[in-house]
């Protein structure tokens, strides 16, 4: 145990005086393994082993997806389409807003690519209607929580690769909370705007509608290209990826002509770098789980959660606490490599569901992103919307509250996440 507790301690310290998670888990593993006696070269062996698995080609083609469906074009499509439906409904923007968030999170598969590409779109919009910057702010990063949900999601590809979970099921299991989310989201922002005097959008003609609906029907192809494909037995979870990046390069380049050359150069640049980081940490956290296995420390995280309690939705609902405490302070992907591989057997042993649990934990990081003090999202939408932390804090809190109260109930009932993938044989 002593061994466990001193790698977990080197990695904190390395991290808070600087260096980047995924070397911090190096340092920390190559130090363990000196001590031991192990030989070096299992470092190297473990760290490229751990990348030999055809999941990972999930995390660059849905990257990629995000990437050529947010410079081709779609962002204003999705808005404008949005504003038609939700435009008129008490809100206004800001139910267009949340909407056009579910929408783009069936496209993007991560918070931050939603908060910087239609939250551009969506803070300048509801601004100039006369929205005050905190509440445009706010909305558009309580919105962005359900990107990492809805699939794609490039999270829960991270969890499953981690948990070595099923990926099919995680994003099939993942499509229910999100829309809850957003639904729920939309029914806060109704009744928050009877106090705040939200300006609403005139209902446009029906041939406004319809022409909107045509121009972002190829962005709604996205999410019915992987869900449907997954669902339906067309393909897996890695080939949905690959599928709906040629999708989304075909339909920016001769439907939209909207993605050029230097605009694709760009998002397969910003992929690679975006893929390397990830990869990179996930093996390094790889060999730094096998490290803390061999030193059994998923066993003492069994037994110090059984002294506790026998109640395994307790036990839950304590982790859920630990995640949203952890998602403050920690990049997700650094999270989810460092603490899966080690809770993951514990709580599977008391009988939790791993897609439950992978789901829940997707939904937690979803939520780290919104909070101080180094919420990504919130950085993302302070530096668009031109204001303070604090003034934030004040337009986001009941989003919050809702989020963190939606997470403690989905603890309590795992069939709204569970039913669809294993009733569709993905479990």
């Amino acid at each position: 145990m002593q061994e466990s507790l001193l790698m977990v301690f080197i990695m904190l310290l390395t991290t808070l005086i600087g260096l980047p998670v995924g070397f911090a888990l190096s340092v920390a593993s190559v130090f363990l393994i000196v001590m031991a006696g192990i030989p070096l070269e299992l470092f190297v062996t473990k760290f490229l082993h751990s990348l030999n698995s055809d999941a990972f080609l999930a995390v660059p083609f849905f990257i990629l997806v995000g990437q050529f469906m947010n410079t081709g074009g779609m962002t204003q499509k999705i808005f404008d389409f949005a504003e038609d439906i939700v435009g008129p409904i008490r809100g206004g923007l800001a139910q267009v807003n949340i909407l056009g968030s579910m929408i783009f999170a069936g496209v993007s598969g991560a918070a931050v690519a939603d908060a910087a590409g239609l939250g551009q779109i969506e803070i300048n919009a509801m601004t100039k209607r006369g929205y005050s910057p905190e509440v445009s702010a706010a909305v558009t990063a309580a919105s962005a929580t359900v990107g990492p949900i809805i699939p794609p999601s490039i999270i829960l590809v991270i969890i499953g690769i981690a948990g070595e979970y099923s990926i099919g099921a995680l994003l099939i299991g993942g499509l229910i909370p999100g829309i809850l989310m957003g639904i729920l989201m939309m029914v806060l922002t109704y009744f928050l705007a009877k106090g705040g005097n939200y300006p609403i959008s005139r209902r446009p003609p029906l041939r406004k509608i319809f022409n909107d609906l045509k121009s972002a029907i190829y962005a709604l192809g996205a999410p019915i290209v992987i869900v449907g494909g997954i669902l339906g037995g067309f393909f897996t979870a890695t080939e949905s990826g690959i599928v709906a990046a040629t999708y989304s390069f075909l339909v920016g380049v001769f439907v939209l002509k909207e993605l050029n050359r230097k605009l694709i150069i760009d998002s397969l640049l910003e992929t690679v770098k975006m893929t390397g980081l990830i990869l990179f940490l996930l093996a390094t956290a790889n060999v730094f789980g096998w490290l803390l296995t061999y030193y059994q420390m998923p066993l003492i995280v069994t037994n110090f959660f059984t002294s506790i309690s026998a109640n395994k939705y307790l036990i839950l609902l304590m982790v859920m606490i630990m995640y949203l405490f952890l998602g403050c302070i920690m990049e997700a992907a650094a999270i989810v490599v460092m603490t899966v591989p080690v809770l993951s057997p514990a709580l599977m042993s008391i009988g939790v569901d791993p897609i439950h649990l992978g789901v829940l934990i997707g939904i937690n990081m979803s939520i780290g992103t919104i909070t101080p003090p180094l919420g990504t999202v919130m950085f993302v939408v302070c530096a668009i919307a031109k204001i303070s932390v604090t003034q934030y804090l004040k337009g986001i809190w009941p989003y919050m509250v809702l989020l963190i109260m939606f997470i403690f109930f989905m603890v309590f009932v795992p069939q709204i996440i569970t039913f669809i993938p294993y009733s569709m044989g993905l479990g």
